[in-house]
């Protein structure tokens, strides 16, 4: 039950891969409950009785029932398969048109987070962690690192993406809510690794742009 339990996601592909995780779920549940039950049933009904020392009716095999059992279990994971590559499909669309493109680069022990368009950066280090605000709406993350594999993930926007050297990854999410959300680096890249943190605040694309405007405007091009 545990296992099927995931945070409430603000973002639309968020929201798909939930419901992709909801429908494993529940075919895994139903797959237990069916083979739990015949194992119950077969404990009782055959179990031995005291005085009955004859063995059930015994067979060789049964052909029928061999075709269905191994053809159930591959028309569900065949379908779990499609539904898996759909989700997948709709997770790595990119937008035509996003609302803000971000560059992101991971380093040792910090985010830098810089706005496409403007000389308008945020900084952050393991004392002070990057701070950074984002419209609601689609927005475009391109991901990097200067040194190891860090891994970018923000738990309510349930997506976890990896920032490798060398490598531009870019990934567009559709933020659906306004609100502050935490982010760290989720794999282990040595010593602050669990320092380095980050926070994304999304707001209404007309207070986005007055921000942005203002940074840009004031010469700000690197905060923290």
């Amino acid at each position: 039950m545990l296992s099927a339990c995931a945070p409430q996601a603000v973002t639309e592909q968020g929201r798909e891969v939930n419901a992709l995780y909801t429908t494993f779920f529940w075919v895994a549940a139903g797959i237990f409950a069916i083979t739990a039950g015949l194992i119950g049933w077969s404990i009782v009904r055959y179990r031995a009785k005291p005085g009955d020392n004859e063995l059930p009716k015994q067979f060789h095999q049964n052909l029928k029932l061999e075709v269905v059992w191994f053809a159930i279990p591959q028309i569900i994971v065949i379908g779990l398969f499609v539904l898996s590559a759909f989700t997948l499909s709709e997770v790595n669309e990119r937008k035509s048109e996003p609302a803000a493109t971000v560059r992101v680069t991971g380093y040792q022990w910090g985010w830098r987070f810089e706005y496409e368009g403007t000389d308008v950066e945020v900084v952050g280090t393991p004392q002070d962690p990057a701070e950074v605000m984002v419209p609601t709406g689609d927005v475009a993350f391109i991901l990097t690192s200067v040194d190891v594999v860090h891994s970018f993930y923000v738990p309510k926007f349930l997506f976890k993406r990896d920032a490798v050297p060398g490598r531009d990854t870019r990934v567009d999410v559709t933020i659906n809510e306004e609100g502050t959300y935490a982010g760290v680096c989720a794999e282990f890249c040595g010593l602050l690794h669990d320092r380095m943190t980050f926070s994304i605040e999304a707001v209404e694309r007309d207070e986005f742009d007055r921000w942005l405007s203002q940074q840009d405007a004031a010469g700000e091009g690197s905060t923290t």
